[in-house]
């Protein structure tokens, strides 16, 4: 019995500092590549703005609108030049992605400056076809930071040359929860691009978004 109990023990302990380890590792691909401040960043071509809850009456919840916020700020100041949206549309009741590309025409984002990845599934999903269907080599990533961080190490582990810009604007009820969570999503992160080089479940043709829209083929 003291044997068994010794084993689990010894076992329990090292998945807690695999966990610990992988943590640190994901976290140092962030240290010097989230920013707060804007001003003195160079211009990329693209901003990946990624989902988060739409409330039943159409609007964006606070974190999401936090989102779109510093990126079409960083849009009208010419850090980006396009902006691609991803979100959840499983159901026909719920649209994140049409609801963040409405907000964004309706601050003044051009129409054909915004691209829509209707086909959330995560995070890595999200980078893996921002890389392989629309081409993107190089990004800021817009998101809060307890997400940012795994977002920008899945970014540069995925070949992008990933950026991320802290949209923490202001306190969210759920933080504590959110990075509690982000513990065990790191391991998650790691796994699929470390370990079982995932790929993403939906591909679709390419879309190039150097060219209008108007030229680009329906998916």
């Amino acid at each position: 019995m003291k044997n068994i109990l010794k084993k689990l023990w010894i076992l329990t302990l090292s998945w807690i500092l695999a966990i610990v380890l992988i943590n640190i590792y994901v976290l140092c691909f962030s240290y010097w590549n989230i920013h707060t401040d804007t001003t003195k960043l160079q211009a990329k071509p693209v901003g990946i703005v990624f989902w988060a809850r739409v409330f039943s009456n159409g609007q964006p919840s606070d974190i999401l609108k936090d989102r779109l916020s510093v990126a079409i700020s960083s849009y009208k100041t010419w850090l980006i030049d396009k902006i691609l949206v991803s979100g959840d549309n499983w159901r026909e009741t719920y649209d994140e992605v049409t609801t963040m590309q409405k907000y964004l025409i309706s601050k003044g984002v051009k129409q054909d400056d915004i691209y829509l990845d209707y086909a959330w599934f995560d995070t890595f999903d999200t980078l893996y076809r921002a890389k392989h269907i629309f081409w993107v080599e190089n990004s800021y990533l817009y998101t809060q930071e307890f997400h940012l961080k795994r977002a920008v190490y899945i970014g540069k582990r995925l070949w992008i040359e990933t950026q991320g810009i802290s949209t923490d604007l202001q306190d969210y009820i759920y933080t504590d929860y959110y990075n509690r969570r982000e513990v065990l999503a790191r391991v998650k992160a790691f796994l699929n691009v470390e370990i079982l080089r995932s790929k993403s479940k939906y591909l679709w043709n390419p879309v190039d978004m150097s060219k209008p829209q108007q030229e680009i083929s329906k998916l």
